[in-house]
């Protein structure tokens, strides 16, 4: 039975949420809420939107009728006519930097077709820009700041009572007389113990088969990078406690629900960082107390996490095999330098020696490294990506990624503030948040950056950072997390048969060296490539052979491992494996992008 309370009372504190509704709503069921969820960008390989759907699930619990619905690119028109069948009040985006054109886009339609619906905004977008989105889109009603819940619970019940938000925390808004008005944010959720397990519409929606399904175990991060737009110690938009955790109980129940409803087994817990608050004994205990209860209960999982290098060391090898056996198989590292002086530009407590022993650490547990790395950024020069690129061949620089990444500069972050202080940022940036909106000191290293940038042979890759082609570099890239979860969980599961475990560890060491000699590759590939540009040795027939031997070379790479793989689970089979069990494939390629090898935004529960 819901509670009913005024909304006056619902915030008994500052950060208390108590999830009611207005006694004077009698028909709550009639106010419609659409969530679309943009596939571009981060949400095309796996496009569960955790933050959207733990809104859904509040406003569901006092029964407002909420639903998610994905806009897949280059479907828009047909999205919007469905949506116009639905007939909701409120639509609401979650806006990231890669979406911001989509979302321009698909509101002109909805405009178009439904002039009485609100049109709301939030996300790290409207978080940290929500007056620019405002005044570039026309058709955006309303932005959010921060955390959801209690601002779309508050927004709704306004809307329905047709109350004025003119006063209403936590929104920007577009005045009757036009002129836009930014309200005072709400403070962050104190207890995320009281809120509903997220609605799991996505992955009902796509047959229960996802790449994985994302759960958070916590909210916030006590880091501050400079480039992240993920809620930290230094860039809050909201008062209140910058990192906040669930009970590891409530966790694993939820975990424990998704297994017997769903049967589904591989999770991506989303924390900026899974051992926070503070990477030592609290936050340890609490990671060792959620993989007890996962052993504990049984769950047959498997799981990826974020981690902090200046975290973790030999000292932590027993917690790293309870891990192991508890099912973690991937972490993301923002490892981003090798260089000392790029640490500190971008304000990272790990030394160059920690991001090489968290690699170690990593390899030596059978656990895949999603590394994040910017070589890349308006204060690069020569030197630095050289530095770069030799760690890279010493450290796991098997994707040729990682070697040509760039930095992406979101709203809110200081980084973006220093490159405004700089005169490097681009005109127009806060017209169009475009994450590559930006100049390098080094007019060189900015040629460099655009020159690798193509050799993807994509050119929505070049401009925007849009995946809409699958070329073997990216394929090489998603299929190395295949292999390796492949050799992890033949591992787990099959170790103890008598000699699987030498088949196992053969194909493991097999594996290194081909990644070994794709790290040399690379290596010398870059640096050949970094001497023509510096030197104006380039030509655009060179460019294009390029294009063609990159191709080669990792298609080579891939069908070379396959080949093995195959092989590997022909001898398992006849120890008597059953290896289809652990059968892992390459999702689907979709138009409109894909995810980062390592990104938090968007990971919050924020719109």
């Amino acid at each position: 039975m819901t509670t009913t309370l005024p909304i006056t009372q619902v915030r008994r504190k500052p950060g208390a949420f108590k999830i009611a509704i207005d006694p004077r709503i009698t028909d709550p069921a009639s106010f419609r809420v659409s969530f679309l969820i943009l596939l571009d960008g981060d949400l095309v390989m796996s496009p569960e939107h955790l933050g959207v759907a733990y809104m859904a699930a509040v406003l569901r619990q006092v029964g407002v009728t909420a639903e998610i619905r994905e806009v897949v690119h280059g479907e828009e028109d047909d999205a919007v006519a469905h949506l116009a069948e639905y007939r909701p009040r409120l639509v609401c985006f979650t806006l990231m930097s890669l979406n911001v054109a989509s979302c321009q886009r698909v509101a002109a339609l909805i405009r178009e077709r439904l002039p009485d619906t609100v049109i709301a905004c939030g996300g790290p977008a409207g978080t940290f820009a929500g007056l620019d989105v405002l005044r570039n889109n026309p058709n955006v009603d309303v932005v959010a700041v921060g955390e959801g819940e209690p601002v779309i619970l508050d927004l709704v019940q306004k809307l329905y009572l047709g109350e004025s938000l003119a006063e209403c925390p936590g929104v920007g808004l577009r005045l009757p007389d036009g002129e836009l008005k930014q309200n005072p944010p709400r403070p962050v959720l104190h207890d995320l113990n009281v809120l509903p397990f997220p609605a799991r519409d996505q992955l009902e929606q796509h047959g229960n088969k996802l790449e994985y399904v994302r759960v958070s175990t916590s909210r916030g991060c006590v880091a501050h990078c400079t480039f992240c737009s993920a809620p930290h110690l230094k860039n809050r938009a909201q008062p209140g406690k910058p990192w906040r955790a669930r009970d590891p109980r409530i966790v694993v129940d939820e975990v424990e629900e998704l297994v017997k409803r769903y049967q589904f087994r591989t999770y991506d817990f989303v924390d900026s960082t899974f051992e926070d608050p503070d990477g030592g004994r609290v936050g340890k205990k609490r990671v060792t107390a959620i993989a007890n209860g996962i052993l504990e209960r049984g769950l047959d999982i498997y799981y990826n996490v974020c981690m902090r290098a200046e975290n973790w060391s030999d000292d932590d090898n027993e917690l790293l095999d309870l891990l192991v056996r508890s099912g973690l198989e991937k972490v993301n590292v923002g490892i981003e330098s090798g260089v000392p002086e790029e640490l500190e530009l971008w304000e990272k407590r790990a030394t160059v020696a920690n991001n090489a022993t968290i690699i170690r650490l990593l390899r030596e547990h059978g656990v895949y490294l999603a590394m994040g790395f910017i070589p890349f950024h308006p204060y690069a020069t020569a030197e630095t990506l050289v530095q770069n690129a030799e760690f890279l061949r010493q450290n796991a620089g098997h994707n040729l990624r990682r070697l040509t990444e760039r930095l992406e500069i979101y709203p809110g972050t200081a980084i973006l503030r220093r490159i405004e202080g700089d005169g490097l940022l681009a005109d127009g940036y806060w017209d169009t948040l475009d994450p590559y909106g930006y100049h390098f000191a080094d007019p060189r290293v900015e040629r460099l950056a655009k020159h690798y940038a193509s050799l993807y042979n994509n050119d929505d890759y070049h401009r925007h950072g849009v995946i809409t082609e699958q070329s073997s570099v990216f394929e090489f890239e998603t299929f190395n997390v295949v292999v390796q979860t492949f050799i992890s969980r033949l591992y787990r599961r099959f170790h103890q048969v008598p000699g699987a475990n030498e088949v196992i560890q053969g194909f493991k060491d097999w594996v290194h060296g081909v990644r070994q000699e794709c790290g040399q590759f690379n290596f010398e590939f870059f640096m050949q490539n970094l001497d023509d540009v510096l030197n104006d040795r380039l030509d655009l027939a060179k460019q294009r052979s390029d294009v063609e031997a990159i191709d080669h070379h990792y298609r080579q790479r891939i069908n070379q491992i396959k080949s093995e793989q195959l092989r590997v689970g022909r001898a398992l089979h006849r120890l008597g494996c059953a290896v289809a069990e652990i059968s892992s494939s390459l999702p689907p390629v979709r138009p409109g992008g894909a995810p980062r090898s390592y990104s938090t935004e968007g990971a919050s529960a924020v719109w």
